[in-house]
């Protein structure tokens, strides 16, 4: 099991992100299997749609998440059910650059996927207990 972050998501769908090669490259191996299930956290989502439906148009947002929504390969995290815990990360944090949504991929990625998280975030990979994939050159 995986967490999914936006920065991965993002680059794959935009042709112009400087890590499109590498996300479409990580998002044919999390097809593939190779980090198992993938978890997308509400947040997630709702970041991911919104950068696509800003940089490209409401009907590649639209159907970018469609296919999120409709795949197998993913089990949708509702924030509403874990946001105490997030809450409680994010607030014991004054030094880290870290946003609501990187503590909510943290906690619960520590939680449920034994740290491992699909990402491109800088600020997450260095985060104690976190293993970021794909490996980075």
């Amino acid at each position: 099991m995986i967490v999914i972050d936006s920065s991965i998501l993002i680059a794959w769908k935009l042709q112009s992100d400087v890590f499109h090669v590498p996300a479409s490259e990580a998002m044919q191996r999390f097809t593939a299997g190779t980090w198992g299930k993938g978890l997308l956290l509400e947040h997630v989502f709702v970041e991911t749609i919104s950068v696509i439906k800003r940089k490209l148009n409401p009907v590649a947002a639209i159907q970018a998440g469609g296919i999120l929504r409709r795949s197998h390969q993913l089990e949708f995290v509702p924030a509403s059910e874990n946001f105490l815990g997030y809450w409680n990360e994010f607030q014991s944090d004054y030094l880290s650059p870290l946003s609501f949504v990187d503590h909510a991929i943290a906690v619960t990625a520590r939680e449920r996927a034994g740290g491992k998280v699909l990402t491109f975030d800088r600020a997450l990979r260095g985060l104690p207990g976190i293993i970021a994939l794909p490996e980075m050159k």
